[in-house]
């Protein structure tokens, strides 16, 4: 999308914490940084040593808006949104990545799901999925859990990695 399309489009907000429309490709160049962070890759890709460039990101944002929609966590600091991370909100997945590691693990995450969780009930959806967490990713499980997400279907295995998926009735 571009930038007059993704200022047109809904800003979903709780407090310094905002969601906003993923521009492409402006949005790209920072998150290189982020998919270049092994933690990132780990909990995300189940591959701590794959690394994305700038035509992987984009081409991986594309599919993401193609499926639904894109968008930018960004933080209110000092006057500035400072962009922290990257989430979808689409009927078959919702990734939620905080990719800044100062952020991690502060409740931005939860505070992101439920924004989207919100957006969807807005839309009239019915439940939401979320089609594959690693199982080595407990903070996941736990944030999707808190906000009343279900285990659907046990475990299954993506690239050789166990994976869970869960899903919410709204």
């Amino acid at each position: 999308m571009n930038r007059q399309d993704a200022n047109e489009q809904l800003i979903l907000r709780d407090g310094e914490l905002r969601l906003r429309p993923a521009c492409l490709p402006d949005d790209v160049l920072p998150a290189e940084a982020w998919y270049r962070d092994p933690e990132v890759m780990r909990f995300s890709e189940g591959d701590e040593n794959a690394r994305y460039d700038r035509a992987m990101i984009e081409k991986m944002y594309q599919y993401l808006a193609g499926q639904g929609e894109l968008y930018i966590v960004e933080l209110l600091v000092n006057d500035s949104w400072l962009p922290i991370g990257d989430a979808t909100l689409a009927p078959n997945t919702i990734p939620i990545n905080i990719c800044v590691a100062a952020f991690r693990s502060k409740g931005y995450g939860k505070r992101t799901l439920k924004l989207l969780i919100d957006r969807a009930r807005s839309l009239g959806w019915c439940q939401l999925k979320v089609k594959r967490v690693y199982t080595i990713n407990l903070r996941s499980r736990r944030l999707y859990e808190s906000l009343g997400f279900e285990l659907d279907g046990g475990i299954f295995y993506e690239n050789g990695a166990p994976c869970w998926c869960f899903v919410l009735q709204l």
